[in-house]
């Protein structure tokens, strides 16, 4: 998966490696892509026997037209296995979970690079956040998004993972994977809340208002907050596209100020109106 394709991932859904229910209903979800799950979701004495299953697993996803992820597990007793079990599948790219060091984000990227797959970093400690702009910056071939953890993050705090307390980690993260043009997934709070999904979809707007271009779902009825709040709704469009109008027939009469529904329209204002319709296909 290239840039341009990540930056128009709204969701990704989490699929335990060893849940066929999950694993079966997977491509059904409406997220824009999969991330088959070697790590949190499995058990560690499980890990081996999830392993052999990955090829097989994102194989039958990858069938449905459904772009695939793998997250491995970041450990050196597993990671250079989990890594050779995925570049045996058809895969979009590669999570790689607990990046704090810029010396391992370019050994994983040597590894994929043959492959062509894509590389995720989940900023998921304070010494991550902090590195943040040296983290996405690594490997500009290679590393095609960058995820802050906010559930692992809180915890090596020790905080609750709200709005408030998580807010400069996000923004922080935000600001340094698009200052070098990378995608930018997560939500300004707990990942882990689907009970209260207005409150979710304050955290994943208040993230796309941040810069976030998607987020990540451990739970199904995530998915369509995620695509709701980094998407855009048909309001949105027609204001876009009217905006756009404006501003063509403007410069098609020789006029550089352009004036549309109270207020002025100027460079920026239009490029975000445009990016916004090319998001979405328009």
């Amino acid at each position: 998966m290239n840039l341009e394709q990540a930056h128009a991932l709204r969701s990704q859904l989490f699929v335990p490696a060893l849940s066929e229910r999950f694993v079966d209903k997977a491509h059904q979800r409406g997220a824009d892509a999969i991330i088959v799950d070697l790590e949190d979701a499995i058990a560690p004495e499980a890990k081996a026997e999830a392993r052999r299953a990955l090829p097989g697993v994102v194989r039958r996803i990858a069938a449905h037209g459904v772009p695939v992820f793998v997250r491995v597990n970041n450990d050196p007793a597993l990671l250079n296995d989990d890594l050779e079990a995925a570049l045996a599948t058809p895969l979009a790219g590669v999570f790689l979970p607990k990046a704090e060091d810029p010396a391992q984000v370019r050994a994983v990227a040597a590894r994929l690079r043959p492959a062509g797959a894509g590389l995720v970093l989940l900023l998921e400690t304070p010494p991550a956040v902090l590195r943040a702009a040296e983290l996405a910056a690594c490997c500009p071939d290679e590393v095609i998004g960058v995820v802050f953890g906010s559930e692992d993050y809180a915890n090596a705090l020790g905080v609750v993972p709200t709005m408030e307390s998580m807010q400069y980690a996000a923004h922080a993260v935000a600001l340094a994977a698009r200052a070098h043009g990378r995608a930018a997934w997560g939500v300004v709070g707990s990942l882990a809340e689907f009970g209260d999904l207005a409150l979710l979809g304050r955290m994943a707007r208040a993230a796309r208002h941040a810069g976030f271009t998607g987020a990540l779902a451990i739970h199904p009825t995530q998915v369509p907050v995620f695509n709701e709040a980094f998407g855009a709704n048909e309001q949105e469009l027609q204001d876009a596209a009217a905006i756009v109008a404006a501003f063509e027939r403007a410069l098609a009469e020789g006029r550089g100020a352009v004036q549309h529904q109270g207020r002025m329209l100027d460079k920026p204002i239009v490029e975000r109106a445009r990016r916004l319709m090319a998001r979405a296909g328009r």
